[in-house]
């Protein structure tokens, strides 16, 4: 029988401008597993490299890279038109109820940067 559980947190970039510095500057301690560009806009995906059990925790780690870029990353962070924290969680048949809490101080801070959040939920596999 498969478990309901929580996988990561994606920081999802979209913008019609550069993001080079951006994405640079969050891979010295994230795992950018998609950067792509085509005439049209840039596009990333980017993990915190940690095994935190919490979408909180990994979320708040993610928030903190993001504080601790450079001027310019930063500036390219405002020119993005998406700016999301996507909440991955496999879907299973038990526990009967599972949930996980957004801390009201890490609602404020993804509200402080300008972010969104989203919410994957991955069909069980047969």
């Amino acid at each position: 029988m498969s478990e309901i559980q929580f996988l990561n947190v994606d920081l999802e970039l979209e913008s019609k401008q550069d993001i080079s510095a951006l994405v640079s500057d969050l891979k010295k301690n994230a795992i950018v597993l998609h950067y792509d560009q085509d005439d049209y806009r840039q596009l990333a995906r980017i993990e915190a490299n940690t095994n935190e059990l919490t979408s909180d925790k990994a979320i708040n780690q993610l928030c903190e890279l993001i504080e601790s870029c450079s001027k310019a990353a930063l500036k390219q962070w405002l020119g993005c038109t998406k700016r999301t924290f996507d909440i991955g969680f496999n879907s299973g048949k038990s526990p009967k109820c599972f949930s996980q809490a957004l801390q009201a101080d890490t609602l404020l801070r993804i509200s402080a940067i300008g972010a969104g959040i989203e919410i994957t939920i991955y069909p069980v596999e047969e």
